[in-house]
């Protein structure tokens, strides 16, 4: 899959983010939902595992027990019962080396990429915890928006430096203007929630460069999904210093 085509894949997913943060939590708790599925599906061979399946099946249980864990917690901050998810992905990750072991030399790949795996989705959740947090809404569809212009700017000219710089300023421009749109979000935290965004972008399309191009849509899907889902926990932490 060629970057530009990734880079489209990340900012449909960002705009879904937005759209359905717009909407409200529930439609939100969806949108995340597709994400973390998405990803889940292609994680597995974007890392090269050798038991995909059961990899699969590891990330799909996080994600949706943080998923649930956030959106049914009671008290803020909503993030916090995120960590069960985090704990039992790596445990079943550990497990699934032990029953369907993977063979000599790979255990600690194998356990490295299905945990972090799940990190990656589980993080999807923050997501829905900064649109239940009081006066964090408007961050939402803020990041969302910042996200889906840095990734298309990310992929716009030939030149990886001229890429960066762009998006860059344009996912940064993208999140003051959201302030504007939006008089409970301050211009700067507007700005700042940008920057997080699309330096979460830059970066992540930044290590795909150095790597093999995904063979297979659901492959290039999961690497275009990927840095939406890590950019929630980004946009929950700087809501929480910016807007406490």
């Amino acid at each position: 899959m060629i970057p530009s085509t990734r880079a489209t894949i990340t900012a449909v997913a960002a705009a879904v983010i937005a759209v359905t943060g717009y909407l409200g939590t529930r439609y939100l708790a969806f949108g995340v939902l597709a994400c973390i599925l998405a990803t889940a599906v292609g994680y597995p061979y974007m890392t090269r595992v050798t038991r995909p399946r059961v990899t699969s099946a590891i990330i799909i249980g996080g994600g949706v027990l943080a998923l649930v864990a956030v959106v049914l917690g009671r008290n803020a901050p909503y993030l916090r019962y995120m960590t069960v998810a985090v704990a039992a992905v790596t445990v079943a990750a550990l497990a699934a080396e032990v029953f369907f072991p993977t063979g000599r030399g790979r255990a600690v790949t194998y356990v490295a990429a299905t945990a972090s795996g799940g990190a990656i989705v589980a993080a999807g959740a923050a997501w829905v915890a900064v649109a239940r947090t009081n006066g964090a809404e408007d961050l939402v569809v803020c990041g969302g928006a910042a996200l889906a212009v840095a990734a298309i700017a990310s992929v716009l000219t030939t030149r990886p430096t001229v890429n960066t710089v762009g998006a860059l300023t344009l996912g940064t421009l993208t999140g003051g203007a959201m302030g504007y749109f939006f008089p409970a979000l301050p211009w700067y935290a507007g700005l700042a929630i940008g920057l997080v965004c699309a330096v979460a972008a830059v970066l992540i399309q930044e290590l795909y460069r150095r790597e093999p191009r995904p063979r297979g849509w659901w492959t290039g899907i999961a690497a275009g999904v990927t840095p939406v889902l890590v950019a929630g926990a980004l946009v929950y932490i700087a809501g929480r210093l910016l807007l406490g």
